[in-house]
């Protein structure tokens, strides 16, 4: 019975609480050892609004700011909001919207999905919709190349209903491709823009799947996403069913104008960042898809604000601080570059572990093009921590920067060391997964976060 692995999980989040655990997978991981289909069961009674967002970058913003639009509508949404975004964490989330009883207190249900996992998860689930964001480089010790996973999350699919929507960013080669010969009903979204391209050097070179031909670009927006085709056999990027155009990027936020069928929309957000851009379209679209009233999405999306440590905005000490999570080459590059844009002095704080939850292998540091960033940007000082912070000093002495303004420190004395050196500059904090979580519980008891 269900109930029973519901009771069972419920305490052991009691317990969690107790003992000041986080709580946001423990729970789903002992109650799915007593009922291994317990997503299935809980879920099951909710035939509507349910969204699975997956993918290697953005997942959380994306999941996240669903979840608003679908609460601003007046629904009750479940939502992994926590980012604990395997089987566990998602068996906890929906244990702790349900009675003891196992029935669920919700009329909707947005899950981030890790990519690696949306097999163990998608038919349990039966999604109405499925956003996929986008596949980069990211902990290949624990996922393997790019074409595995993809043909992972292809496979994971193919049993869609077909009724279910999989929305797709036509921007990334490797996402575009999965829609070829899905049943279920497949959109893109993308952006059509003159914005300018920064380089980038976490490119992944896509080969045309039809004859083998190198990918060309008439235009690149981040990373390998942009406007591609085969200069061979002439396939080329998927016609946008949701487009983004006319976009503005500054420190405060985010316009741009959204077209979808003969319907365009003025879209504005307090999220900054071309890669936003994505994130921000995305989730308008699966709300459109989802059938919620367009004026509501988008008032909802302008009184949207960051899920802690994406882009997050915070004073400390008076001090303005900028945190957003760094993972891998691209999200690396791609903040850097956002940083770059705001044309203002800056201090770094830079935090990597090597947990599990990271990937053990670091070397991806090297891969990100801080020599080009720290050429341009003016940076006055930058502080390491975490387990691999040694790492990462050697990252910015080979980069150039000079090693008197370099500093390696534990956690806590970094952010009192920032604090104290700072005086104009803004304070950008940029830690990888585990370290946003030590971070934030640091902040947390110094009364920074709330």
């Amino acid at each position: 019975m269900k109930g029973l692995g519901v009771a069972i999980g419920k305490l052991v989040n009691i317990s969690c609480k107790i003992t000041g655990k986080g709580g946001t997978s423990l729970p789903g991981k002992i109650a799915l050892m007593a009922d291994d289909h317990l997503i299935k069961k809980l879920i099951e009674p909710l035939k509507e609004n349910k969204v699975i967002v997956t993918g290697t970058n953005g997942k959380t913003t994306t999941s996240g700011l669903i979840a608003h639009l679908l609460s601003y509508s007046g629904r009750k949404v479940v939502h992994n909001r926590e980012g604990a975004n395997m089987k566990t964490g998602i068996a906890t989330s929906l244990i702790k919207s349900s009675s003891l009883t196992g029935n669920l207190d919700r009329d909707a249900a947005v899950f981030e999905v890790d990519e690696a996992n949306l097999s163990f998860v998608v038919n349990e689930i039966n999604p109405n919709v499925i956003v996929i964001t986008n596949f980069f480089r990211d902990q290949l010790d624990r996922f393997g190349e790019l074409d595995l996973i993809v043909n992972k999350v292809k496979k994971a699919l193919s049993d869609l209903s077909k009724d279910s929507f999989v929305l797709l960013n036509a921007d990334d080669p490797f996402t575009a491709s999965i829609g070829e010969d899905l049943e279920a009903k497949v959109l893109y979204y993308g952006i059509e823009d003159d914005i300018k391209s920064l380089k980038s050097s976490s490119f992944e070179q896509k080969f045309c799947p039809v004859c083998g031909t190198k990918y060309e670009y008439k235009k690149i927006y981040y990373g390998h996403l942009g406007n591609y085709y085969c200069p061979n056999c002439g396939k080329k990027r998927p016609s946008l069913d949701f487009r983004a155009s006319d976009i503005f990027l500054s420190e405060d936020g985010i316009k741009f104008k959204l077209s979808y069928k003969d319907k365009i929309f003025t879209v504005k957000s307090n999220l900054v960042g071309l890669y936003n851009v994505y994130n921000i379209l995305a989730s308008i679209s699966a709300g459109m898809l989802l059938n919620l009233d367009d004026s509501t999405i988008l008032k909802a999306v302008e009184n949207y604000w960051p899920i802690e440590g994406r882009l997050q905005k915070i004073q400390i000490r008076g001090k303005k601080a900028i945190i957003n999570l760094i993972k891998n080459p691209v999200g690396f590059e791609s903040t850097l570059n956002m940083l770059l844009q705001f044309d203002k002095p800056l201090n770094l704080l830079i935090l990597i572990n090597d947990n599990y939850a990271d990937g053990r292998d670091v070397s991806w540091l090297w891969d990100v093009n801080l020599e080009e960033f720290l050429s341009k940007a003016k940076v006055n000082h930058i502080i390491t921590s975490g387990l691999r912070a040694e790492d990462m000093a050697l990252r910015v002495k080979y980069a150039g920067f000079d090693t008197e303004r370099i500093k390696i420190m534990p956690l806590n004395e970094a952010v009192k060391e920032i604090l104290d050196i700072t005086k104009e500059e803004l304070i950008a904090i940029l830690p990888n997964y585990t370290a946003l979580q030590d971070l934030n519980k640091y902040l947390k008891s110094q009364g920074a976060l709330k």
